[in-house]
């Protein structure tokens, strides 16, 4: 089992679970919900760069060969998951079309973790289309320490009022285009420069690392230490009930479309986050019931969840297909859940953990709850 750093508490690792889970809905399940997708996506992305915060704190300043421990570390944890993920999807791509992908140059793209950087669907979207994420999340911890620094180099007050202003600019930019009339600011196609385009995500990252110090601030520290059993449950179905309010918000009133709801995640992502940090240290009902065990271990798969998706599925509906079986219904949704989560289980023990104990930093201590989105 993968047990969550102190730092990084089991309630959050929980709702990441519950983000990835509803991403992978999105795809295939609940038509849509593009909304939906959105804002789980952001979630991930603020939730590393809380994570990549505590985890700069926790262990020091150990300069430029530290970061590079750090930076091999993160590729021993998702790097196995994602080469095997692109072989199946290549072997999928095989079967289904006899295509021959494992010598191309989208293969290459996808290997060296530079597709999402490529403004061409068959890039950033190819072999396995939800690798994009995993590509926009090494840039970002390749330059965590820019950004921790220059963070930190200013006051909390002004990083709020400097991400405030970027994301409202954020927001600007998708209302401002109109798929009818492209225009220079977002050239075609719009949905990379608003969704998968790395420089983007910037600004969730850090966000999430901006709420990490506030919650080492003072004021925050002697707020959250008033907090009771009672008080923090109270936060906590607060924070649900704006991520609630504000996810409907973006959906239905202000945002009808695509453009829109992607530059208008943010605000409810912020919202459950947020909640769940200030009751990290007192757990209210909800923390109480996010930190089950069952839901804790299965934390741990969270990246072989999301990265065998398209792939599990694939084989799943090409074997259910060959048996003349439906490939739609409750049962083939049974059946694909039960295969995603035995595959993502079987990959973690048999593969992904053994290639991290052989990749990983000999002289790094036991870091189990690092996880990414």
């Amino acid at each position: 089992m993968i047990t969550p750093r102190r730092h990084i508490s089991q309630p959050l690792a929980s709702l990441q679970l519950i983000a990835i889970v509803a991403i992978v809905g999105t795809h295939f399940w609940l038509d849509g919900a593009a909304h939906l997708q959105a804002v789980c996506v952001t979630f991930c992305f603020l939730y590393s760069g809380y994570f990549t915060a505590a985890s700069h704190h926790a262990d020091g300043n150990g300069g430029l060969q530290g970061h590079l421990r750090y930076l091999r570390y993160k590729l021993a944890k998702f790097y196995p998951i994602h080469v095997l993920a692109l072989l199946l999807c290549a072997f999928n791509a095989y079967l289904h079309w006899g295509s021959h992908m494992l010598l191309s140059k989208v293969m290459l793209a996808h290997l060296t973790l530079l597709s999402s950087w490529i403004p061409t669907p068959s890039y950033y979207f190819g072999i396995n289309p939800v690798a994009w994420f995993l590509c926009d999340l090494f840039f970002l911890y390749l330059i965590s320490p820019l950004i921790i620094r220059a963070l930190r180099s200013v006051s909390l007050a002004c990083q709020v009022v400097v991400l405030i202003l970027f994301i409202d600019v954020e927001m600007l930019a998708g209302y401002a285009h109109d798929p009818a009339s492209p225009s220079l600011l977002l050239p075609f196609p719009a949905h990379y420069y608003l969704y998968e385009f790395p420089l983007v995500r910037i600004l969730e990252f850090m966000t999430g690392i901006v709420l990490y110090h506030a919650s080492r601030a003072s004021w925050w520290r002697v707020a959250a230490s008033r907090l009771s059993a009672r008080r923090s449950t109270i936060v906590e179905v607060g924070g649900v009930v704006s991520f609630l309010i504000l996810y409907k918000v973006g959906e239905t009133q202000l945002h009808p479309h695509w453009y829109r709801a992607y530059c208008s995640a943010a605000p409810a992502a912020v919202a459950l986050l947020a909640a769940f940090v200030f009751t990290r240290d007192k757990c209210g009902a909800l923390s109480r019931l996010l930190s089950w065990r069952g839901l804790v271990m299965l934390s741990g798969v969270g990246t072989e969840i999301y990265l065998l998706q398209l792939g599990v599925f694939a084989l799943v509906g090409y074997g259910v297909a060959g048996l003349g079986l439906p490939v739609r219904g409750v049962a083939y949704f049974a059946i694909q859940s039960l295969a995603l989560l035995v595959a993502s289980l079987l990959a973690h023990r048999l593969w992904t953990m053994p290639m991290f104990r052989l990749l990983k930093p000999r002289d790094s201590q036991s870091r189990g709850g690092e996880k990414k989105r």
